[in-house]
């Protein structure tokens, strides 16, 4: 394992110490070609992950560790979609507030690469693994960990990724599921590529089923709409069928935040329906068309965005945390501290941690204050999404605020 970079350190180590348990600095060091001192700088940071606990000579698995979907296998293609999850600390009678997800499923191909590869490049890649993924997905399972009775709609194919997404969504503890079928198009699929030198990821989505909901699967599900307190879209079904739920979800009054991504001109459609919008700098750029550039861009991007129709504009900064606009006020929010693992489900777990404190009737700034906590976990885990637990996300407020 010759590989010097910081971040696939720290990615091997939690595999080594989650595999064995208990490792030694000495051990770490010769197996990574580095110094025992730099294992111990990496051993350090990644105690704040709160997953390890250090001692003498090395390092060991905390026993309070929370439930990570994808370490019980083999990391080879289709293996880690059949472990269960039903392992979540959080009991379901502490779920009160009812979150409505319309989105998608994806097996996604995680590729974790020294560098993205330029045109025309071949590049080999330092890892690779099968994971359930697609943004609709994400943000349920981080609802159902952030304490939302969470109500999620996917459609998939008839095909191998199909049975996987079965396994996987029907016990990640969501209060209910519905999988429309389609019998000629494939289950979405993703290629995730994670570069360790840009610290970043790329993804390529082929969306299969999730482009085919038609009017009369919506409209199946406006019971389920009605009866929630927040109902949360994105932009990777068609956007028809995105469009008629999100109208109807407004139309109940429901609380409706909308995250536009991937960014696609219909977003501009659905704006004036949404409550709360949630673009990243791309997306905001690609509304606005206009380059963000510093905080004052920003400031400008969220007041425009806003006169497109939605109440309250979230952009979201990444490691810089994020910035919202209510009509009135501006306010930033600094991201937490984390140690980067995986950045591919950040958003996803801000969204669906939004969507489910402000379903438990949280203020707007709780909730988006816990909804940075929750991404901040997430990022130090690998898998999109493989999603922290509801007092992890506490903890790391509680820590924020001491350390004030």
């Amino acid at each position: 394992m010759p590989y010097n970079y910081k971040k696939m350190r720290s990615e091997f180590i939690l595999t080594e110490i989650r595999r064995l348990k208990k490792v030694t600095v000495k051990t770490l060091a010769n197996q990574l070609n580095v110094t025992e001192r730099t294992i111990r700088r990496d051993l350090v940071e990644l105690k704040r992950t709160g997953n390890i606990n250090i001692h003498y000579g090395g390092a060991s698995l905390l026993n309070k560790m929370g439930p990570d979907f994808y370490w019980n296998d083999p990391l080879l293609l289709h293996n880690n979609m059949d472990v269960k999850t039903t392992t979540t600390q959080t009991s379901s009678a502490l779920k009160k507030g009812n979150v409505f997800i319309l989105g998608s499923f994806n097996t996604d191909l995680v590729y974790r690469l020294a560098h993205f590869p330029a045109s025309g490049e071949t590049t080999r890649a330092l890892y690779s693994c099968c994971l359930p993924g697609g943004k609709g997905c994400n943000q349920a399972v981080a609802s159902v960990n952030a304490l939302a009775a969470t109500h999620f709609v996917a459609k998939i194919g008839e095909d191998e990724y199909a049975h996987k997404a079965r396994l996987f969504l029907e016990t990640i503890g969501l209060a209910s599921l519905t999988l429309f079928t389609h019998p000629q198009c494939p289950t979405g699929s993703a290629v995730v590529m994670v570069s360790e030198s840009e610290g970043d990821n790329a993804i390529v989505i082929n969306p299969g089923a999730n482009q085919t909901f038609s009017s009369a699967e919506i409209t199946s599900c406006h019971t389920s709409i009605a009866q929630s307190d927040v109902f949360l879209i994105q932009m990777e079904n068609n956007p028809d069928a995105s469009g008629q739920a999100l109208t109807y979800a407004q139309k109940c009054g429901l609380t409706t935040i909308f995250n536009p991504a991937p960014w696609r001109p219909e977003v501009l459609d659905l704006l004036p329906f949404a409550t709360i919008v949630t673009p990243n700098l791309t997306e905001a750029e690609a509304i606005t068309s206009m380059t963000i550039h510093s905080k004052q861009d920003i400031r400008q991007a969220a007041e425009q965005i806003r006169l497109l129709g939605p109440h309250i504009v979230i952009i979201t900064l990444g490691k810089e945390g994020c910035w919202m606009f209510d009509g009135e006020q501006h306010r930033e929010y600094p991201a937490f501290p984390a140690v980067n693992i995986d950045t591919a489900g950040a958003g996803d777990a801000f969204n669906g941690a939004l969507a489910a404190r402000l379903a438990n009737s949280d203020s707007l700034d709780l909730a988006v204050r816990y909804a940075s906590a929750f991404a901040s976990l997430a990022v130090e885990r690998s898998g999109a999404a493989n999603m922290p637990e509801h007092t992890k996300a506490l903890e790391k407020m509680s820590e924020d605020r001491s350390s004030q």
